[in-house]
């Protein structure tokens, strides 16, 4: 979340990875007006470890005072101060150098302290009670989020507005879409995970433990975890009897809300519930999808490999096998 300040002002300007000033409107993410400003003036850019600075103008750049060198990259630190030509009376000083990343910006940005970091999943206005849940879609590579209430999801562009508890909000996104994309996950990298879901006898208890590439990961006890284990429970019931892998487990939501006893909204925060929980543990934003796939909606369980206990007994052990023909 790089940021420059106005000087003797309260304005925050927000860094994208490869940021342009300068008086041309539509060609750079920040204007600067006045006769001795180039179209593009400057840019300040990310270069995967430092914030550089380059001036691309005609009239120069001054940094703490001394004029630089055109074209030359410039490393910034926090403090440092900016001015675009010596007649221009703006000064932005260097407020935080951190690594870009995408924001949800209040539109009345009158404190900026409430910008939002934008990482996996985010339940808003809060994840007690959530109205919306904001997250990355890996296959329409682009931040997406959900009317919890309806299921409705809407893709999220640059720009683009949501409003939460009447408040509205937009996405400030630091580059391309593609920032975000994640190597597709192949059949072996699904198949090194194993849940072993372990249901007390009065199933009000669900206990979830993933092995992971050799690592045994606690998921520790949740009430999310039960809707998980039934829907891996009706994977299991599918596996003798429906030939593609692909197709068994899936259950419309609301059958799901209707053996759950919940409502259909409940349903979705659970499912971003069993998400949030797996991608933090497993800090793999692609794989967070695969473990409650949704298409139409319907919902499945989306492990290769899963054991269900219920108290000392195994209910089921599931290979992930296609039938044989």
């Amino acid at each position: 979340m790089a940021k420059l300040k106005v000087k003797d002002c309260t304005d925050v300007i927000y860094l994208k990875a490869f940021h342009r000033f300068g008086r041309l409107t539509y060609s750079v993410d920040t204007q600067v007006s006045g006769v001795e400003i180039s179209r593009i003036h400057a840019v300040i850019e990310h270069n995967g470890q430092d914030w550089e600075l380059r001036d691309l103008s005609k009239n120069g750049v001054w940094l703490n005072g001394q004029r630089i060198a055109y074209n030359q990259a410039i490393h910034l630190k926090v403090d440092d101060e900016i001015t675009f030509s010596e007649m221009h009376p703006q000064t932005f000083i260097v407020d935080s150098i951190s690594p870009p990343k995408d924001l949800l910006i209040p539109s009345c940005n009158d404190q900026p302290d409430e910008v939002i970091p934008l990482e996996k999943y985010h339940f808003l206005p809060s994840e007690a009670d959530p109205e919306l849940v904001v997250f990355y879609d890996n296959e329409k590579l682009c931040w997406c989020y959900e009317h919890l209430e309806s299921g409705r999801i809407v893709a999220l562009t640059d720009s683009d507005n949501l409003c939460v508890a009447n408040e509205l909000w937009y996405l400030f996104q630091v580059e391309a879409a593609s920032q975000e994309a994640t190597m597709p996950i192949d059949k072996a990298h699904q198949s090194n995970l194993e849940f072993v879901f372990d249901i007390s006898l009065d199933e009000e208890i669900t206990e979830l433990k993933v092995n992971h590439n050799g690592a045994a990961l606690d998921f520790d006890v949740r009430t999310h975890h039960y809707l998980t284990a039934l829907l891996a429970r009706y994977k299991a019931r599918d596996e003798a009897a429906v030939e593609e892998e692909s197709e068994r487990g899936w259950v419309s939501v609301s059958q799901l809300s209707k053996d759950l006893g919940i409502s259909e909204s409940h349903i979705n925060i659970q499912i971003h519930r069993a998400r949030k929980q797996f991608v933090d543990l497993v800090d793999d934003k692609s794989l967070a999808e695969k473990i409650i796939e949704r298409k139409r909606g319907r919902v499945r369980f989306g492990g290769k490999h899963f054991t269900i206990k219920k108290g000392s007994h195994t209910e089921a052990s599931y290979t992930g096998m296609q039938l044989a023909l």
